[in-house]
């Protein structure tokens, strides 16, 4: 988040605004002159820095990142832009205005996960359960439920507490599922997916600590958090760990790794859920790169839809 130091030469202050970008261990600092005084209106400044910003990053994509086929400099180009005017657009937003953003997006991220399962209720009937307004007579009690539930997961995600281990896991489940009569705790029973077999009951625990193992020593190699959360996600739908809800739980703890690097979280969309799941069928065989195309697409879609609620 940029700052306002001041600079003092011959006891005269000197403002600036500026901004740090970790890289290669260090922190670089981008900066832009505001004056001997700090402007009432900072937003030029903002749009200044954010100029520079980009254009650091932009050269300086193969320091910042690990690089690859799929995430290379245009394609992780293309979604830093995103990223930062994003950023800088949420600065001019008060405390209220972001709550009320986030509030929009939990909506559109719950309706479409939920509906990705099987939900059946529309985009303004989880708004209303959301927001708790006027709920119809007729609505399901158990999709009401699953809408109340998703939300109090999606807030915990975006806490400050969480932690990502097997036991905050297993809770973030058990919590997502309460009082819709699926059973909590890793599987008991083997599960076919897609005619696959998942990781097996006995297994579970084990896969889910050798996940976390891998998770951990490769959230350090620079890898570009899209890119590791893509890898996560597929791993853990492999392993299929509960006997019901995996997928929604895939998803939030796929936006929680966006949130834990300071990325917008990601929009997996119902109209997609084929191409979604046909792509992490391919990734399971060996074949990542569809997988990875498509989560590029669905993360630069889910910039343009924060971006287009400013408009």
């Amino acid at each position: 988040m940029p700052k306002i130091y001041i600079k003092k030469l011959l006891n005269k202050p000197y403002y600036y605004l500026s901004e740090l970008v970790r890289i290669e261990g260090k922190n670089k600092k981008i900066q832009v002159y505001l004056g001997k005084n700090i402007p009432k209106d900072l937003w030029e400044y903002y749009c200044k820095l954010l100029e520079k910003e980009k254009f650091f990053v932009k050269n300086n994509l193969n320091r910042l990142f690990v690089l690859d086929e799929i995430f290379n400099k245009i394609s992780v180009g293309r979604l830093e832009d995103l990223r930062l005017d994003l950023k800088y657009k949420m600065m001019d937003l008060s405390d209220f205005k972001k709550e009320r953003l986030w509030t929009r997006y939990a909506v559109q991220f719950i309706f479409e996960s939920n509906a990705i399962e099987g939900s059946r209720l529309s985009q303004k009937e989880v708004e209303a359960i959301v927001q708790k307004g006027y709920i119809k007579k007729i609505m399901e009690r158990r999709e009401i439920k699953e809408v109340k539930n998703s939300i109090e997961a999606f807030n915990i995600i975006r806490g400050k507490n969480f932690k990502l281990n097997q036991h905050t896991i297993i809770n973030l489940h058990k919590l997502l599922v309460a009082g819709l009569d699926i059973k909590t705790g890793y599987k008991k029973v083997d599960i076919v997916v897609n005619n696959k077999i998942t990781t097996p009951a006995g297994r579970v625990r084990a896969d889910m600590n050798e996940l976390l193992i891998w998770f951990k020593k490769n959230k350090k190699n620079r890898r570009h958090p899209t890119a590791l959360a893509a890898d996560f996600h597929q791993r853990f739908e492999r392993i299929h760990p509960f006997e019901d809800g995996n997928g929604r739980i895939g998803r939030l703890l796929f936006n929680f790794i966006l949130l834990q690097y300071g990325y917008p979280p990601i929009l997996f969309l119902y109209q997609n859920r084929r191409a979604y799941f046909e792509a992490l069928n391919q990734a399971d065989d060996g074949r990542k790169n569809k997988w990875y195309r498509q989560v590029l697409k669905i993360y630069k879609n889910s910039l343009r839809w924060f971006l287009k609620e400013f408009e």
